[in-house]
């Protein structure tokens, strides 16, 4: 009598694996067999190549699936019916799960190999980019318009304005989703000096005589005069970047200010 032993654990479904669409940019779990997947940038280990990670970081278009480490007929794969794996005997410390990254960039799938995944899932470039824009607004130093003179201003004479914050940009690095995430910003600022006349710069004015940014009103009148900051930022991780922050920050703040009028007077001695 034959004796019938149960399959190993590594034993895998030769079932057909269908396809499944996905159109989001962020990543969502599957079935069994897929774990994880997603399209745009995702964030690899370092026990995957530099090269490879550098990739599949970076590819905003492409898909991606973490799936068991064993399967057979993965979808798109290039030689149908294969396994992926006779065994696996490869072990990930702690409470991290050993997945199969599966990458396909417009030219059918390609197997990377194992990754040991983390507890929490996946981390991808955009869910970093997004973290990273909130952690960087919160930071920025804030808008604080003055002007020079403070008081007495007088119509034809330039004023000089200042957006209260510092030149050169800001850089700053948060911990997010287990990784050191370092974000650099730049800044410009736009003008409105509340009487028809704007003023797009990189410098953040000053006081006098710093005129850099300048204005003069030509009537005596009250205005109100607005100063934008727009931030451009992006952000590395893991040894991987610059990646961009698509959305930019923006700061804004008012002063109001008297224009009066300067009148000449003759001395006589």
């Amino acid at each position: 009598m034959a004796l019938l032993l149960p399959p190993p654990a590594y034993a895998v479904d030769v079932r057909t694996a269908v396809e499944t669409a996905v159109h989001t940019a962020d990543v969502h779990g599957d079935n069994g067999r897929d774990r994880y997947v997603g399209t745009g940038g995702l964030l690899l280990p370092r026990s995957i190549g530099t090269g490879t990670r550098t990739q599949v970081a970076g590819c905003a278009d492409c898909r991606w699936r973490l799936a068991t480490p064993c399967s057979l007929d993965a979808p798109g794969a290039a030689f149908p019916g294969q396994p992926t794996c006779l065994s696996v005997v490869r072990g990930c410390p702690g409470m991290a799960e050993l997945l199969r990254v599966w990458f396909e960039n417009g030219h059918g799938w390609s197997d990377l190999g194992l990754i040991c995944l983390r507890p929490g899932g996946p981390v991808t470039i955009s869910r970093l980019s997004s973290l990273a824009r909130d952690s960087f607004a919160k930071d920025l130093p804030p808008v604080r318009p003055a002007t020079a003179p403070a008081h007495g201003i007088v119509a034809q004479l330039p004023v000089v304005f200042d957006s209260g914050q510092p030149s050169g940009g800001f850089t700053a690095t948060y911990r997010l989703l287990d990784e050191d995430v370092t974000v650099t910003g730049s800044q410009r600022w736009t003008w409105d000096f509340g009487d028809g006349a704007t003023m797009v710069t990189d410098d953040p004015g000053g006081t006098y005589p710093h005129m850099t940014v300048s204005h003069p009103y030509r009537r005596a009148r009250g205005v109100d005069v607005r100063v934008e900051a727009r931030w451009s930022a992006r952000f590395t991780v893991d040894g991987l970047g610059p990646f961009p922050i698509r959305e930019p920050v923006t700061q804004a703040a008012s002063v109001g200010i008297v224009v009066g009028e300067g009148r000449a007077v003759l001395a006589v001695r």
